[in-house]
């Protein structure tokens, strides 16, 4: 899964890469840094640590991104 979304911090999209098929976990945050991460677990984590709603342009698709790599990390 691919995800990007607008920050209030940047006119560039941050870029979310959970790829379970090829091990591929990464951020590309709003100061173009970048994040890599050893499982969807730990970028996840990343992710409630590091940014906030609040700086989203759409709060909404935020959310529904994290609810969805929840959703995947967690045992059906």
């Amino acid at each position: 899964m691919e995800y990007e979304f607008m920050t209030t911090e940047c006119a560039l999209p941050c870029l979310v890469v959970a790829d379970d098929d090829n091990g591929r976990y990464m951020i590309q945050n709003f100061d173009r840094s970048g994040e890599v991460f050893n499982s969807k677990e730990e970028l996840v984590l990343w992710m409630e640590t590091c940014w906030k709603r609040e700086m989203m342009v759409e709060p909404e698709m935020y959310d529904q991104i994290l609810k969805e790599l929840k959703e995947s990390v967690l045992p059906v």
